[in-house]
């Protein structure tokens, strides 16, 4: 069965640490494609210092056109409400009835799932990828599947077959599988995958960008080009960030897609 990830957030602005956690799952799990799918309304923020949503979806279409893996959706565009991932989800099954969606969330999300909207029974209606963050690693990965899915089952360690792709899957150091009986399209499966991390934040970028510092190499060309060519509406919106701390992004070991809260759509 083909196979698509779905990236969600606000993506406010999208920079080096999405596109490199896309990348990396897209070589580990070697689905079809990765979707990156802006948030019109996040549930979770308030929404005063977000781009509009055309200007965010450009931004994205911008940054991912150099990757074939990698692709956006603009789904929630045409949606009224807060961009739940209970919908987004559904919405995808409808779309794409012979595909397998998985979800990709950082460890502390995951943690945190059964707060969302729908929460406790999104992962029995598409599978599930947990990438952790720093000091979220395969212990809470366990004691939350254990406190909120108990019925899930360990699977073999190696990775599920690739369908359609332009490589083999391959294990990744660390990486768990657990199968989850009985969802509502059939079994699906949350998998446990460590990943190397870029900690860079869409806040920071927005703090830099105010403050008239460079931020090439944390976003693509195309989408530094973009912000600089919309600067006026630009300046508008992030002006009412919160102040951020001059700081620069560092490596750091396993971690998820960005070390803010700005990628999930809940």
């Amino acid at each position: 069965m083909r196979r698509i990830g779905i990236l969600g957030g606000s993506f406010n602005p999208v920079h080096a640490g999405h596109l490199r956690l896309a990348i990396e799952v897209a070589e580990a799990l070697r689905p079809e494609r990765i979707d990156l799918v802006p948030c019109a309304v996040p549930p979770h923020k308030s929404g005063h210092d977000l781009l509009p949503f055309d200007l965010r979806l450009a931004l994205l279409e911008s940054a991912v056109h150099p990757f074939a893996a990698l692709a956006v959706n603009a789904l929630e565009g045409g949606r009224g409400g807060p961009s739940y991932t209970w919908d987004t989800l559904r919405a995808y099954r409808a779309a794409e009835p012979d595909a397998a969606p998985f979800f990709i969330l950082g460890g502390e999300d995951f943690e945190m799932l059964p707060h969302w909207h729908r929460g406790a029974e999104l992962p029995r209606i598409a599978d599930f990828v947990v990438v952790p963050r720093a000091g979220s690693g395969p212990e809470a990965f366990r004691a939350a599947l254990a406190a909120h899915w108990p019925d899930a089952a360990p699977l073999p360690s190696a990775p599920p077959t690739p369908v359609e792709t332009d490589g083999p899957a391959h294990a990744v150091p660390g990486m768990e599988r657990h199968l989850l009986p009985g969802g509502l399209y059939g079994d699906t499966t949350l998998t446990f995958l460590p990943l190397p991390r870029l900690d860079i934040s869409a806040s920071l970028l927005r703090g830099k960008w105010l403050r008239g510092a460079d931020i090439r190499l944390l976003v693509p060309d195309g989408v530094d080009q973009l912000l600089r060519a919309h600067a006026d509406a630009v300046r508008r919106c992030w002006a009412h960030s919160a102040p951020v701390p001059h700081a620069a992004p560092t490596p750091h070991g396993s971690g998820p897609h960005c070390s803010d809260k700005d990628a999930p759509c809940e």
